[in-house]
């Protein structure tokens, strides 16, 4: 009974090792933006739309106090025809600041909230980060010395492979003791 393997290439185990390594970076380029996304989004929310919003609820307010300054000097006046007007530019005014204060609440409400929601699925991509930094590097390594050892077996089955000699037994001995340490190595890395 033949108990030789029959190794043909070993380039599909390299071509494989090759693009894991390419995923490796890919994975840890991605789980970078995403953090980094994390960050500029709550510095978004925490800086910009709170400057946003309460500049546009400070200008809207300033235009309506300006409104209805102007509607109570038309009433004092007795200037009917621009009376009207001036009460539908106070009530789309104060229409208007009232949606504003509701964003501004709303925006509050999310800046309180953003970490609480946020962290869970933060904790997740630390698994896929320790995935990322520790597993797929040991699984590299262990590709690597996959190779090199049917490497090996190519070599010596293709230099000795015909032999029959007294050698061939403590060759083969050899070989065992060889691949077993080669096994606890990789299993230990």
């Amino acid at each position: 009974m033949d108990r030789q393997a029959k190794v043909t290439s070993v380039d599909a185990l390299t071509s494989f090792r090759s693009s894991l390594i390419i995923y490796m970076g890919s994975v840890g380029n991605a789980l970078d933006e995403v953090r980094d996304e994390v960050r500029r989004m709550r510095t978004w929310l925490q800086v910009d739309q709170r400057a946003y919003w309460g500049g546009q609820l400070k200008r809207l307010r300033k235009q309506l106090e300006q409104a209805e300054a102007e509607l109570f000097t038309s009433r004092l006046s007795a200037m009917t025809s621009h009376s009207a007007a001036r009460q539908m530019a106070v009530t789309r005014l104060r229409r208007m600041v009232r949606e504003t204060e509701e964003r501004a609440k709303a925006l509050q409400k999310w800046i309180r909230n953003y970490d609480s929601l946020v962290e869970p699925l933060i904790k997740k991509l630390d698994g896929m980060q320790h995935f990322a930094s520790h597993d797929l590097p040991k699984a590299v390594s262990s590709l690597a010395q996959a190779e090199r050892t049917l490497d090996d077996y190519t070599r010596i089955a293709s230099e000795g492979g015909g032999s029959n000699g007294p050698d061939a037994g403590a060759e083969k001995e050899e070989e065992r003791a060889e691949k077993g340490s080669a096994a606890e190595e990789g299993g230990a890395a």
